[in-house]
């Protein structure tokens, strides 16, 4: 059976009959399992087995190949057509233009961001938007809206993955119908924490059960329930009833209600009589639906969905009083810390190990906390900017890094501390970053070079291609510096041509080893962060001083401009490469430029086109 939700060019929805249940373990076949499979309450349960086209990882992906740390890979990384190339904000030159889809690659000369295909550039008086996609809520996605439906906490989707995009095979199913039984049984356990009612103990419970099935089936699916999807809950919540008690009845329910589509996707469904390539609003429960995953990495919360049921989200000065108490809430830290998860790469650390003394696990747990709250902390003032994002010398340390970067204090708790004297400039040059983008034994400028290019500034950076004979850099050893092993690679014309484009920007953060802290000596040499910058954007020229540098990035539109794009592709969960989306990349990035911030922009995102909007397929039921 097609599924009648959007996005069926990229996946189809096989929802089985009565009896057709995949084989699970015992733990699996609960009572649970195996009631709400016998009652055939085929859509509640066993999910979506979907054929996915395309990227199915929902973020930007690594280039093969790659010259980037080995034990993590410079954040937000891309390949292919537009994969990662400068938004159209940026053309390529640093400055706004609406009229180009071309990137900035460094594989030769850097773009010009003019438009070579045959696509006319786009009116942006005009509302423009992709065709959506059916998205699998992320891990911590599903965990936040079982903790806030349910209060049942824990871990619960660490073994699903965070492709949003993947088919459902067999075993994904499973791992989801195992995860649903257990956490059914755990609610069940504490109804009184989540239910609206508790049921008496003799006599009707038909009250409860229907004020239970309404208000939970409704926060889970996540929009008002049809005639068809209350009767079929209730079906379901009966037949627990009649096999056993009323709490076997708000398991079977549960069972059912975790596996539904409407549970683990967002879905957007089409209009009656919809015409393919009109521009249409999602509908109010699907834009709160999407605002709330995207600010607050959870469903959302009565009050947004009354504003949902009175239509007020469509209004821009309704909105803008809806979006200052999410950003108020405490919840939006949820939305903040999952974005600089992913674009500052925090899971590679599980994979960090350097030869430093004392460079032990604690001290890599340690510095991942301390990078996502030295980003994060910053949402705790009125208005966090971009620029105190890039500049400051004050990182929150807890005792395990206080005695490991040799600073003075004590306690366990994570607090500022100044690292004056060393050069430092915010987040990019954080001690866990620069261990992050760094090698056993070197501070290696070309993956922090390929960080600055690539995550910062959108930028095309190519692997080298596969038949490239790559000449050995020199053996680490005393007397030569690691900028001196380099210089093999730029005096090598098939090098460095590359090298001359993502080895300055590595350069200017010489001044930090392997593990970040700060040198001025590297294996008897003096640290050299000079270098000139030729990106053909705001950045170019020479600097003297990797400080110099810096400083131009806090500053640079080009990197204000990029920072605004992945934030968009966050919200929407996909690389902004759509013709379509040029318009909102290029408003939010106008937006956002001047001022830094970063609060606004969240709202500029969520005002876009390409956020509210949608390119209908024509399918409609």
């Amino acid at each position: 059976m097609t599924s009648p939700f959007l996005g069926q060019a990229s996946m189809k929805v096989q929802l089985p009959g009565r009896g057709r249940g995949a084989s699970v373990s015992a733990r699996c076949c609960s009572q649970a399992l195996r009631g709400a499979r016998a009652f055939g309450v085929a859509f509640l349960l066993t999910g979506c087995v979907g054929q996915v086209s395309g990227d199915t990882s929902g973020k930007r992906t690594q280039p093969a190949g790659n010259q980037a740390n080995p034990a993590g890979s410079p954040p937000g990384a891309a390949t292919g057509a537009g994969g990662a190339g400068t938004p159209p904000a940026l053309g390529g030159t640093g400055s706004a233009s609406s009229t180009g889809t071309g990137t900035t690659s460094v594989a030769g000369n850097p773009g010009t961001g003019v438009t070579t295909g045959a696509t006319p550039p786009l009116n942006c008086a005009d509302p423009h938007a992709a065709t959506v996609r059916l998205r699998l809520l992320s891990g911590t996605q599903y965990d936040n809206s079982v903790l806030d439906l349910l209060q049942v906490g824990g871990d619960p989707a660490k073994d699903f993955g965070d492709k949003v995009f993947e088919q459902l095979d067999d075993t994904r199913v499973e791992q989801r119908a195992n995860a649903a039984a257990d956490i059914a049984q755990q609610a069940t356990a504490i109804l009184s924490k989540w239910s609206p009612c508790v049921p008496p103990t003799t006599g009707d419970v038909t009250i409860c059960e229907q004020q239970i099935i309404d208000k939970v089936g409704t926060n889970a699916f996540r929009h008002p329930l049809a005639v068809d999807e209350r009767t079929a809950l209730k079906t379901l919540f009966d037949a627990g009833i009649k096999e056993k008690d009323f709490a076997t009845g708000v398991e079977w329910f549960l069972t059912g209600v975790l596996q539904s589509p409407d549970f683990m996707y967002e879905i957007v469904k089409p209009s009656l009589g919809e015409v393919a390539g009109q521009v249409r609003p999602l509908s109010a429960y699907e834009y709160a639906n999407r605002l709330s995953y995207f600010m607050w990495d959870s469903l959302p919360d009565d009050k947004l969905f009354a504003a949902a049921a009175a239509d007020e989200l469509g209004d821009p000065t309704k909105r803008q009083v809806h979006l200052q108490r999410m950003i108020q809430d405490p919840r939006f830290t949820r939305g903040v810390e999952r974005f600089y998860s992913s674009w500052l790469n925090v899971a590679a650390f599980g994979e960090v190990a350097r030869d430093a003394v004392g460079f032990t696990g604690d001290v890599v747990t340690a510095l991942s906390t301390s990078l996502l709250m030295s980003a994060t902390q910053l949402y705790s003032t009125a208005a966090p900017n971009f620029s105190s994002l890039f500049s400051g010398e004050s990182y929150y340390m807890n005792d395990v890094l206080r005695t490991f970067y040799g600073v003075a204090g004590s306690g366990t708790a994570f607090t500022p501390v100044t690292l004056s004297g060393q050069g430092r400039s915010g987040i990019v040059t954080h001690p866990a970053l620069m261990a992050l983008l760094a090698r056993p034994k070197e501070s290696f400028p070309i993956g922090r070079g390929l960080f600055v290019l690539r995550t910062l500034l959108c930028m095309d950076v190519p692997p080298p291609p596969a038949t490239l004979a790559i000449p050995q850099l020199p053996p680490i050893q005393d007397g030569l510096s690691t900028r001196n092993r380099l210089e093999a690679h730029v005096s090598d014309p098939v090098c460095s041509s590359c090298h001359k484009v993502f080895d300055p920007p590595g350069f200017a953060l010489e001044n930090f080893d392997e593990v970040g802290k700060f040198r001025t000596i590297d294996h008897g040499k003096t640290v050299d962060t000079s270098a000139t910058i030729a990106f053909n954007s705001d950045l170019d020229g020479a600097f003297t001083k990797g400080g110099e540098f810096l400083a131009r990035l806090t500053n640079s539109v080009s990197a204000r401009s990029c920072f605004s794009q992945q934030v968009l592709e966050f919200a929407l969960s996909r690389q902004a490469v759509d013709p379509a989306d040029a318009c909102s990349v290029d408003a939010v990035a106008k937006s956002f430029a001047p001022s830094g911030d970063l609060k606004q922009l969240v709202v500029s995102v969520v005002g876009s086109d390409a956020f509210r909007l949608r390119l209908a397929e024509g399918v409609a039921p």
